[in-house]
């Protein structure tokens, strides 16, 4: 399920360093023009070849392309090649520089779940439901990290309620409904396990 919730968050073996094209004197990519290098980026992306497209839409943005409308589809290809890491290398400066990119960081947020860092996709999570309310899938999606991740049973059903209100027609609407029945129902506690049997009973004295 969480691969599935990181990969429609990005709709709306990881590397650590950022990649770019390789340098040298006659590098065709040092001439072509920003608007070009994205369309080629996309384009490459849609063909499958997801590390060229990430080289390509990186570029574009070192050219000038504007980093809002280009980070979406590199973020997608990052992701596409399991290369969440990257990713994030390609986003956190730029969200050091706008921090009221909320859409953005609800991304960044989805791969840091993705990758296992929980207190950090809490961190952003909460950040972006405090500076945009009213949008639903933040919502969701902490409701996910609190439950899976925290244990916090109360406050993941909170937001899950509130992720009902902001979209009862939304497209996590099932899932959202489940997790509260689940929720709602009580801590059954796990018996301790009993002791083991001996493998062999002793033989009767005669």
């Amino acid at each position: 399920m969480l691969r599935a919730v990181l990969l429609l968050a990005l709709c709306a073996g990881c590397v650590e360093s950022t990649p770019k094209p390789t340098g040298t004197p006659g590098d065709p990519l040092k001439t072509v023009p920003a608007n070009e290098l994205f369309r080629r980026g996309i384009a490459l992306g849609n063909a499958g070849d997801l590390i060229r497209a990430e080289q390509y839409l990186a570029a574009a943005i070192d050219h000038g392309y504007p980093a809002e409308r280009a980070l979406p589809p590199l973020l997608r290809v990052c992701v596409a090649s399991s290369r969440l890491r990257a990713a994030l290398g390609h986003a956190e400066p730029y969200l050091q520089e706008h921090p009221e990119a909320w859409s953005l960081r609800y991304l960044v947020a989805s791969i840091y779940l993705g990758i296992g860092e929980v207190d950090e996709a809490r961190a952003s999570l909460e950040r972006v439901i405090a500076d945009a309310p009213d949008q639903p899938d933040a919502y969701f999606l902490l409701g996910v990290v609190l439950r899976d991740g925290v244990g916090d049973r109360p406050g993941a059903a909170r937001r899950f309620e509130r992720y009902l209100e902001l979209a009862p027609e939304g497209q996590h609407v099932i899932e959202a409904r489940a997790a509260l029945v689940a929720l709602r129902q009580p801590v059954v506690p796990v018996p301790p396990a009993a002791p083991p049997r001996p493998s062999h009973e002793p033989e009767a004295a005669p």
